[in-house]
């Protein structure tokens, strides 16, 4: 039973990034490009409530998890996650920057400009915890069994710094982009690096975190 559940999160984690990234990453720029504005936002949403929908049954699966494997096996799953999360983000960063007739490498170093902002920042610090939070908090809840009742409830306190990144300050920048016809490339690249530097931090931190960390 706990075998078909580490395969169904599994499952559930590889089409949820993968189908979150294509369509933020790769889709919505891509329809914008061949002048398909409204047909990109449209799209968009309706691949990112499939997506968002489908990952909603990750915490449940975890929390029987949680309380049916053991520790060990549990932090196998959040290393698991976390290695797939980045490598999927990383093969598409790739894949898309080459559909654009871009070379990743090399943007990574010309597009300085994109880390003198703020909100650069503040996007790598979204994605570091997106579609990770489930995981850290019920590992959270796993390793401090007293505080286990509030820890998991702090999902949508962290994953509000997406919206926050989303909606008050990427997607403004780019829909005035599209509306005044100017490039729009930066944005490009920011939505893949924010992704792929986000979800290289949060691999680091886990395995910081597997190693030092002991259940009280």
């Amino acid at each position: 039973m706990t075998i078909l559940f580490y395969i169904s999160v599994i499952f559930l984690q590889v089409v949820t990034i993968y189908l979150d990234n294509k369509t933020n990453m790769y889709d919505f720029f891509n329809r914008v490009r061949q002048g398909s504005i409204a047909t990109a936002y449209t799209n968009r949403g309706i691949t990112l409530t499939v997506a968002r929908t489908l990952f909603y049954a990750v915490p449940p699966f975890l929390g029987f998890l949680i309380l049916n494997t053991s520790k060990d096996e549990f932090e196998i799953l959040i290393m698991s996650v976390a290695i797939i999360n980045f490598l999927v983000t990383l093969y598409q960063c790739f894949l898309y920057s080459k559909r654009f007739d871009k070379r990743l490498t090399q943007e990574v170093c010309k597009k300085r400009i994109i880390y003198k902002g703020y909100d650069f920042y503040v996007g790598i610090l979204a994605f570091m915890f997106f579609l990770m939070t489930p995981y850290i908090l019920n590992y959270g809840a796993l390793i401090f069994p007293e505080e286990g009742l509030w820890i998991v409830q702090l999902n949508a306190v962290v994953n509000s710094f997406l919206t926050l990144y989303v909606i008050w300050i990427f997607e403004p920048r780019v829909a005035k982009k599209i509306d005044q016809k100017n490039s729009y490339e930066d944005e490009f690249f920011e939505a893949l690096f924010v992704r792929l530097y986000g979800r290289l931090i949060i691999l680091i931190i886990v395995v910081l975190m597997l190693l030092f960390i002991q259940p009280l």
